[in-house]
């Protein structure tokens, strides 16, 4: 037989297969790592060179993702719908307190420094409770305001892109997490098909051994390898069943273990109390929070106003100071942690539990767009990359194993 008269001939035929399956392998470990790496571009911009397709895209899919969570997993105006301001000022009412009676203290000794310390203490805890009730009165108001502008103090997509633009690595980290057993597999499939595609490449070498079979046969098991690690990653989106055998995409097999891992991953990387403070606290957030905080604060000092005691002190202080140095100790006090604003922001969403728990119901196709994004982005580029790796790959198996042989038989060309 042609097939045993080859093996015979030349036994390093019969590893044709083997070889096969490591530029299967090979060529889908270099599609895997070149998506996330280099983070920037290295060459010359802007063909000649390359940078990872995620972090070269992150942006954008940044904005893909936030329009998936915002819309499909995490609308804050649904979740507010049933907060209760009055069972949540349980929670803030110790740092609360705790800074009411700093305040207390300090504006006492200030603008009423004879009369404070003239009270007993008896006295003086009767004022500081009757300040507590009063404030926390305020707070829940407060609370209730922030319920009601929750989104635009909040800005899940503001705060996730803008998260992203500093630290693009990032993007990385969530995919590679959310992901990890679909990279696992594409780089792994690389050696089942490889081997597999391998045995035809194999057969026709031994009727038709042209130098160029391999680097073609290299081209083709490098795209196929690629092309068919992608696919069977998302496709049958719902269970196919074919005689006994039922085939779905791994991505939709593991949904409730990929939601658990999103979930993690966003609220541990982005939607985490202290990057969600810094957000908040800056720029137009920052803004309706003083309205909303200086309208409250003026109702109480218009309240007051009214009162004997207080409206001695206030009769001799300037009201327009008074008010700054409040608005500036709540700026001082908000982005604290375990403060007022941090813990409104901590306990009144639970991120994590709220994405895992919508992600698992979401329907197959939205499900898919959480990390389909992540491969469709200049898809064939990894595609044809595996088709180039793996025609140069052939081409090394002709020059090193095939190269003397080829030459003493004459043939070459």
């Amino acid at each position: 037989m042609v097939i045993v008269e080859a093996i015979q001939h030349n036994h390093v035929v019969a590893l044709i297969p083997i070889f096969s399956a490591l530029v299967g392998y090979l060529t889908n470990v270099a599609a895997v790592y070149l998506m996330f790496h280099p983070i920037e571009f290295v060459g010359i911009k802007p063909f000649l060179g390359w940078q990872g397709v995620v972090p070269g895209a992150a942006v954008e899919l940044a904005k893909f993702s936030t329009h998936l969570i915002e819309t499909k997993l995490l609308k804050l105006s649904d979740l507010f719908e049933q907060f209760k301001p009055e069972e949540f000022v349980d929670v803030v009412r110790p740092s609360l307190n705790a800074m009411v009676d700093d305040v207390i203290d300090e504006a006492a000794l200030r603008y009423a420094k004879p009369m404070w310390e003239a009270l007993d203490d008896n006295a003086k805890a009767q004022m500081r409770e009757t300040v507590h009730k009063e404030v926390e009165g305020v707070a829940i108001k407060i609370l209730g305001d922030f319920s009601d502008n929750i989104e635009d103090i909040v800005s899940l997509r503001n705060i996730v892109i803008s998260t992203i633009k500093k630290n693009r690595p990032l993007m990385n980290e969530m995919f590679l997490s959310v992901g990890a057993a679909e990279f696992r597999f594409v780089k792994n499939s690389g050696l089942y098909f490889g081997f597999l595609f391998g045995i035809p490449q194999f057969i026709i070498w031994c009727f038709f051994p042209k130098w160029w079979t391999l680097p073609l046969a290299g081209i083709f098991v490098g795209y196929a390898t690629n092309w068919l690690a992608l696919r069977l990653i998302f496709e049958p989106r719902t269970p196919k069943k074919i005689g006994p055998f039922v085939f779905q995409g791994l991505f939709h097999k593991r949904q409730k273990e990929v939601s658990t891992s999103f979930a993690k991953t966003v609220s541990e990387m982005v939607l985490y109390p202290a990057n969600m403070i810094e957000f908040i606290t800056e720029g137009e957030s920052m803004d309706v929070i003083r309205g909303i905080l200086q309208h409250r604060f003026d109702e109480l000092l218009d309240e007051y106003k009214q009162h004997p005691m207080a409206s001695m002190v206030l009769a001799n202080v300037d009201e327009d100071e008074v008010r700054q140095e409040i608005f500036d100790r709540l700026d001082e006090e908000l982005p604290k942690e375990n403060g007022f604003l941090w813990t409104f922001v901590d306990k009144s969403v639970d991120v994590f539990s709220e994405l895992a728990e919508r992600m698992t119901e979401l329907d197959p196709e939205e499900f898919e767009g959480v990390l389909r994004p992540a491969f469709q982005q200049d898809e064939w580029k990894l595609i044809a990359l595996g088709a180039v790796l793996g025609g140069l790959a052939g081409w090394a198996q002709v020059v090193y194993l095939f190269g003397e042989s080829l030459t003493r038989a004459g043939i070459g060309t």
